[in-house]
């Protein structure tokens, strides 16, 4: 574990040389970089395992530390960088070499055009360093270095085509977008360190249990704080639409982005700090809000897309929200198989997507696609399988168990509606992908000439497929004594989870009607003016970029151009009309006389002496 400290070096130092030299480099030496990069940061995950394991003490929470530096001290603020170790952050250094290094792998594969190659790399590189300092330093301030240097590699990483207007403009919405919740996580990291004079994660939650009230105002505002910056991070709404312009970057990099990287972030934090969320009741009440309206908002999108990179990135929205839900009941434990299977599941989703489009001539459309079927049944079952997932098929998915308790433990802790909303999103996911197979697979064949597809791209895919099945659920994770363990009430749940049985049958059901063999009776129903009218407003995003626009952009268009004209000197310039105004009366004041001369005398004089009496 003394090298820890090398799996940030390493990719930045790997990002440095590509930026600089990545134009000179041939494409398989910038390939062979950007993979060896990440095998070493694999090889040095795996030699941290062993230490960890050699070293963990039965019923002992082992934490290792490496000092490096003192960045900078002011009096009694010191900043000191350093490097932390326990369960918590080995699990998710294991997770982020582990996934980075099958996209690395597949992008090797995948990608062919030499500047999409070397810019991949470089900026994943980036964003691969920024992550694991969010997840490895010990202190909120240095921990800011890796939250913006996430920002910085998003917004790379989107604008990879950036001669493209489209793309130029979706960077910098994202790069905004993240920036402005960061705001509040530095107002919760002041609101921090004025009340308990410490920015040590460790310190902040021996001092916040010891010397702060549960509830108290002080400890809502500043987990209110904190989950506020982790929401752009986590692309919880309104948050989200910086995950939504992550299509327009190449899929290993929407890869990256939506699935094991940038999520990682914000979710890691509110885990980190989760003896500090179970503090306040209120926030995670608000929590479980903006989970329910991002699970019905992404999944009724999803449901109406034609584009099959908008699909998957709305259909992993939704899947996020169950993390929050998990949160928002205080199981902690369960939270974290749940990342692990969005993780594994939405990897696949955009990875077998990638390898869809490469196969059609870059074809996104779905109503343009039809009978793939005959061609690629080894992708038609991968897809089925990722739908097994995503619908949380019974006793065969580990997101069965997984989502099925999350929903339970919302039910149990009198969430119904928004247990009602948890099982309307799987029932929703479960119809978006029904319809992505049902279109693109079955009907008839529309694009007759196909791209073959080498071997070797399904190899990621084939190892990610093992991780799905029930055989993984609940994963032992070192993570005892570092956040709580919750105990899940298990009676009555065997009712619940043959409801949960129902609703993934139904999805099929539904699924096959519209989708499989529609008739004319149901497209009389779909063609409804009600029908058409909701399907128009999910199809643009519930018009939140117009309320967006209208709210907040064109105010501060008119804003810009109100001071552009300078309205200062605008008053200005009435002041300096008074003045000589003014001044041109006085003047006329002067004209020789000097009768008026004794009567502005005796006027002053007698404005002196009422002065003195009064005053």
């Amino acid at each position: 574990m003394n090298l820890l400290y090398l799996t940030i070096i390493i990719p930045l130092l790997s990002f440095l040389i590509l930026v600089c030299l990545g134009r000179q480099i041939q494409s398989i030496n910038v390939m062979l970089i950007g993979i060896c990069t990440m095998f070493l940061v694999g090889l040095i995950t795996i030699f941290s395992c062993i230490d960890f394991t050699t070293n963990t003490v039965p019923d002992m929470t082992l934490v290792y530390t490496r000092n490096l530096w003192t960045w900078f001290s002011v009096g009694d603020f010191e900043v000191p960088i350093s490097l932390t170790l326990d369960g918590l952050s080995l699990t998710f250094l294991v997770l982020i070499s582990f996934f980075g290094l099958l996209i690395y792998f597949f992008s090797a594969c995948y990608l062919k055009s030499r500047k999409d190659i070397y810019t991949f790399y470089a900026y994943s590189n980036l964003l691969i360093a920024s992550v694991l300092t969010v997840v490895l330093v010990d202190n909120l301030f240095v921990m800011l270095l890796g939250w913006e240097g996430v920002s910085i590699s998003t917004y790379l990483l989107i604008g990879i085509y950036y001669k493209q207007t489209r793309n130029s403009y979706a960077a910098v919405k994202a790069f905004v977008m993240m920036h402005l919740t960061d705001i509040f996580l530095i107002i919760g990291i002041f609101l921090l360190y004025q009340t308990l004079e410490t920015l040590k994660i460790s310190d902040i939650l021996i001092k916040a249990h010891n010397d702060l009230a549960v509830d108290s105002d002080i400890i809502f505002w500043i987990t209110l704080m904190l989950f506020l910056g982790a929401m752009s991070k986590s692309a919880l709404f309104p948050m989200h639409s910086w995950f939504k312009e992550t299509t327009l970057a190449p899929m290993p990099a929407v890869a990256l982005l939506q699935s094991s990287t940038v999520i990682f972030a914000g979710v890691y934090l509110v885990l980190r700090l989760s003896n500090l969320f179970m503090m306040s009741s209120d926030t995670l009440y608000i929590m479980l809000l903006f989970a329910s309206l991002t699970v019905i908002f992404a999944s009724s999108i999803a449901l109406v897309q034609n584009d099959i990179k908008q699909i998957i990135t709305y259909i992993n929205l939704a899947q996020i929200s169950y993390l929050f839900y998990a949160f928002s009941t205080q199981s902690w434990n369960l939270s974290l198989s749940c990342l692990i299977n969005y993780t594994v599941t939405s990897t696949l989703l955009i990875l077998a997507s990638a390898i869809l489009i490469k196969q059609c001539q870059g074809e996104r459309d779905i109503n343009k696609l039809g009978g793939l079927l005959k061609s690629n049944r080894v992708l038609y079952a991968i897809f089925l399988v990722i739908m097994l997932s995503l619908s949380a098929f019974p006793w065969i998915s580990a997101s069965f168990y997984i989502k099925g308790d999350i929903i339970w433990g919302l039910m149990t802790q009198d969430s119904l509606m928004a247990g009602t909303i948890g099982l309307l999103g799987i029932l929703l996911s479960s119809l978006c992908i029904w319809r992505l197979i049902f279109l693109v697979f079955h009907h008839s064949i529309k694009i007759e000439k196909m791209i073959r597809i080498r071997k070797i791209n399904y190899y990621p895919i084939f190892i990610l497929l093992i991780f799905t099945t029930a055989l993984f659920i609940y994963l032992p994770l070192p993570i005892q004594g570092i956040i709580p363990l919750a105990n899940l009430d298990t009676q009555g749940q065997i009712p619940f989870r043959i409801l949960l049985c129902a609703v993934t049958l139904l999805s099929l059901v539904i699924a096959y009607i519209l989708y499989a063999h529609p008739n004319a009776e149901v497209h009389e129903i779909l063609n409804t003016p009600m029908i058409k009218s909701l399907g128009k407003l999910c199809k643009s995003d519930w018009r939140f970029d117009y309320l967006l626009n209208n709210l907040f952009v064109k105010p501060y268009i008119y804003l810009a151009n109100l001071l552009k004209k300078d309205p200062l000197a605008l008053w200005d310039d009435w002041i300096m009309w008074g003045i000589k105004k003014i001044n041109a009366y006085i003047v006329s004041l002067e004209n020789g006389q000097i009768r008026w001369y004794m009567v502005s005398m005796v006027i002053g004089s007698i404005i002196i002496l009422m002065l003195l009496i009064f005053i």
